[in-house]
């Protein structure tokens, strides 16, 4: 060991002193846990699980069109249906070409425009509801596929879903010659959400809604509830925060069994509506991709008859009698409809 002699004058003496010199020692680091233990194992797993979890966030991240928009593409489903209709093309308004299905209706006294939902095109629509909506609404239908389905250009996104939206209403609103106030919306599934955006922005005559959501948002953070939805989502559709602006009068319905779609979101949507006409329908045992029931298309006739008696609609028939005044509405036609509940 290194040592080092001092020479120290006490008292007229002189002494020699020998101090050791210890070699200076490092600070002693933190130890690294063994390759083989508990510790050791335990980060290494956080570690990978952390890069797993961020590349699966990413990957349906980029891959959301994807999973909110299952499209279906022609030539899929029945193109040449036995029933009338016209097969029309207009442009949206970034141009995209758009295709739809017009389906007169001999004595139509209504014109109802279509929005359609997921997994199917307007020659699957029309089969399923066009026809329906027909009789039980007594009106022209016009159904359009959103851009990347059936026969319609482009990929879905929402801005363009909701333009092609608009696109279809100015062509209805054309061909039948009526302002947005005189078209009957219709929105089934997804397409509550485009319906619902051109009711609180154009208006309508009534709103029938059909196993729609508050938000795009809460059913698909129900579906992928271990990834952060609320944060990462582009696709929202807000139908909740859109609708709080717009008396249109509002029926909608909904399955008490349904998974897809939980009925607590229909019935947020419901509730914050201010309509002064509006109705919920429970269909009882029923999930998302049930058969409605024909008590619920007596019930749509039903609804829009109570429409048709509101003042802005009911049409001014002279009195017999000059002389004997007419008598006011009845409660009914303004009443807050809301059986099921």
């Amino acid at each position: 060991m290194p040592s080092l002699t001092i020479l120290v004058h006490l008292q007229n003496r002189t002494y020699n002193v020998l101090v050791n010199n210890p070699t200076p020692q490092s600070p002693t680091p933190f130890a690294a846990p063994e390759k083989h233990g508990c510790l050791y194992r335990l980060t290494r797993f956080l570690g990978y699980f952390a890069v797993l979890y961020v590349m699966l966030v990413g990957f349906i991240a980029i891959n959301e069109t994807n999973l909110v928009y299952p499209t279906s593409k022609y030539p899929r489903g029945n193109w040449n249906p036995n029933f009338d209709f016209q097969e029309v093309t207009f442009i949206s308004k970034d141009g995209t070409k758009i295709v739809g299905w017009y389906l007169p209706f001999e004595g139509a006294t209504e014109n109802a425009l279509l929005c359609h939902g997921n997994a199917e095109n307007v020659s699957q629509s029309a089969t399923h509801y066009g026809l329906k909506f027909q009789s039980a609404l007594n009106a022209n239908v016009f159904i359009f596929d959103y851009r990347g389905y059936g026969k319609s250009e482009g990929e879905p996104f929402e801005q363009g879903v909701l333009e092609d939206a608009e696109a279809a209403m100015n062509w209805l609103c054309e061909k039948a010659d009526c302002q947005s106030n005189d078209i009957i919306l219709v929105g089934h599934s997804i397409g509550g959400g485009p319906a619902v955006y051109l009711a609180s922005k154009h208006g309508g005559k009534s709103l029938f809604l059909q196993r729609t959501f508050s938000s795009l948002v809460e059913p698909a953070a129900g579906q992928y509830w271990f990834i952060p939805v609320s944060l990462i989502m582009r696709n929202r559709y807000p139908s909740e925060e859109r609708i709080k602006n717009c008396e249109v009068p509002i029926h909608q319905s909904h399955g008490n069994l349904d998974a897809l779609v939980p009925i607590t979101s229909g019935r947020k949507l419901f509730d914050a509506s201010p309509a002064k006409l509006k109705r919920f329908y429970e269909n009882a045992n029923s999930g998302h991709w049930d058969k409605l029931p024909r008590a619920y298309w007596h019930d749509v006739k039903d609804f829009l008859a109570q429409v048709n008696e509101l003042p802005e609609y009911k049409k001014a028939i002279p009195p017999t009698n000059p002389e004997v005044e007419e008598s006011p509405p009845t409660e009914k036609a303004a009443a807050i409809i809301e059986p099921g509940k």
